[in-house]
């Protein structure tokens, strides 16, 4: 990270807030210090960070910063206004795969798919894979929302593998070809379980359509706050249906939270991947409403859907 001050300097910055994820803010303060040798005056935000659309812009404009350093994430693949400049900074984990076994994976042909903190690893991967025999197909970088480097390999293998932390991330792929992953933190190998989520999420539809009540859930964050068109949509389609239907605009998504309004069900136009949290009220994704009504897909999506068209063009 020794060019990292070299950047903020040269955006002309010299009052920063930090701001990473959960895995990485053992490493904050050593960073803040790193940065303050170098006449950086740097504040460290301790909220929740889920992912590049997830940004402190707000509270760094209001700390008097000229920059927010998003460290772990590249950036996002919509372009939101903010409120102070972003720098992203990917911020690559080290790691040994001696000695790992991937023979409980039976497929010949493997994709590999990671997050960008974990990018070169991929290369490590794909060679001891080759060392036992298998095939490897180097896919990149996913996100909980965007899986075009997958599907791009998807004809190519017979298995995908994600390299990570968690299975945020590999529980998104939408694919019928088996999907494992190999934990950096617990050191295990696991074949995930997608058919149990299609199942939960259609039992989620199905317990929508006794509801009376919804609620759109609208995301106020910088990354995601441009979905209110989409929401508004929704809403005009479920009064159509003679349902209530609200907009209802949350930061941190929670239980308890949706509890106390007292609706009957919520439809997220938020992270897809709030689909994989615990909900007591059925909690749907924005392109599972006419399903519901039993009718066929119906485009929801708005700006959102041409953005991400335009940034799979790019890659």
């Amino acid at each position: 990270m020794n060019d990292l001050a070299e950047h903020i300097l040269g955006r002309g910055a010299r009052k920063v807030m930090l701001q990473m994820p959960e895995g990485l803010k053992s490493r904050a303060a050593a960073i803040a210090g790193m940065l303050e040798k170098e006449g950086i005056e740097t504040l460290i935000s301790a909220e929740a960070c889920y992912g590049a659309c997830d940004l402190r812009d707000h509270e760094a404009k209001a700390a008097g910063c000229d920059l927010l350093v998003h460290i772990g994430h590249s950036k996002f693949y919509v372009d939101s206004a903010t409120e102070v400049p972003v720098l992203y900074y990917p911020y690559h984990v080290p790691y040994r795969f001696d000695g790992i076994d991937f023979s409980p994976i039976p497929e010949k042909r493997i994709g590999l798919v990671t997050t960008i903190q974990h990018l070169p690893l991929l290369k490590d991967v794909k060679q001891l894979l080759e060392k036992q025999g298998r095939e490897a197909v180097v896919g990149g970088q996913i996100l909980g929302c965007w899986f075009v480097n997958a599907e791009k390999i998807e004809e190519k293998v017979d298995a995908f593998l994600f390299v990570g932390s968690g299975k945020f991330h590999p529980l998104g792929m939408e694919t019928k070809k088996p999907v494992y992953t190999y934990d950096l933190e617990t050191h295990e190998l696991e074949k995930i379980d997608l058919v149990t989520a299609k199942k939960r999420k259609y039992a989620m539809i199905y317990m929508c359509k006794d509801a009376k009540t919804f609620g759109v859930i609208v995301s106020s964050k910088t990354g995601q706050h441009e979905l209110q068109g989409r929401a508004e949509k929704i809403v005009s389609y479920l009064k159509e249906k003679d349902k209530r239907a609200f907009i209802i605009v949350m930061d941190e998504i929670t239980d308890n939270k949706l509890l106390a309004l007292r609706l009957d069900a919520y439809v997220n136009t938020a992270c897809p991947r709030l689909m994989d949290d615990h909900f007591t009220k059925p909690l749907i994704n924005a392109e599972d409403v006419p399903k519901i009504f039993d009718e066929d897909f119906i485009d929801f999506e708005g700006a959102m859907n041409r953005e991400r068209i335009e940034a799979e063009k790019e890659i």
